[in-house]
């Protein structure tokens, strides 16, 4: 299957293709809104050819729905039909989900997100959870607020992997994890990565998109065999 995957951040917006090796991408930001993506969406991949979309979206998805707003985007995304409004069949995860669920190699596996904030997921056997552990606190401030963008421009790019190397273990045996997938942006940023942690790649995304269509049942379904929560 020819699957259009549309891999949507607080900065931009990245447009992939299980049968292209190139990617590309427009500016996204809060007034982005959902008819607006669509709409440069279908410009910017004119020339590609697809069956289905695979949308992966910064905020809560439930049973393959938006159900808020993405904090760093503009309104209306919720209740939004997609496949309407890009006339394919359309399925959605939080964007860390998807990412994770192209990063994921089996066991119990951590996915962190470091980009604009930290988007986070845990897969195992079966089970793909979407988190928000940027929310946590590590001392005073918020974990997004130090290993997102925000933090990596105050804190510079050497004492930021320091403190990713302190924060991403304790991550990492809080949720039980075999490993740890590093994704995002800034994740070239890091010249050390602590142990039992790998760097995930951008092009990731493409994988989850596949196996969102090929291995991953309908949401609206609810299958006993995977569980998307």
């Amino acid at each position: 299957m020819d699957v259009l995957i549309v891999d949507i951040g607080g900065s931009s917006v990245k447009l992939w293709h299980t049968a292209h090796e190139e990617h590309r991408k427009f500016d996204s930001g809060k007034s982005l809104t959902p008819d607006a993506m669509v709409r440069q969406t279908k410009v910017t991949v004119a020339d590609w050819s697809y069956e289905a979309v695979a949308l992966g979206l910064p905020c809560r998805v439930s049973a393959g729905r938006v159900v808020e707003d993405p904090p760093n985007l503009g309104p209306g995304w919720v209740s939004y039909h997609f496949a309407s409004a890009f006339d394919k069949p359309a399925r959605l995860m939080n964007d860390a989900c998807l990412q994770a669920l192209g990063s994921y190699d089996g066991a119990r596996m951590l996915f962190l997100g470091l980009g604009t904030a930290v988007g986070s997921a845990l897969i195992a056997d079966h089970l793909v959870l979407s988190l928000d552990m940027g929310r946590m606190k590590f001392g005073e401030e918020r974990v997004w607020e130090i290993l997102g963008d925000e933090g990596f421009e105050q804190l510079g790019a050497k004492k930021w992997q320091k403190i990713v190397m302190e924060i991403v273990p304790g991550l990492k045996q809080a949720v039980m994890a075999d490993y740890v997938v590093l994704g995002g942006g800034n994740v070239k940023e890091l010249t050390d990565l602590p142990d039992g942690v790998r760097r995930g790649h951008n092009r990731s995304v493409v994988e989850g998109g596949r196996r969102l269509w090929e291995e991953l049942p309908d949401p609206a379904d609810k299958p006993a065999h995977w569980v998307v929560i």
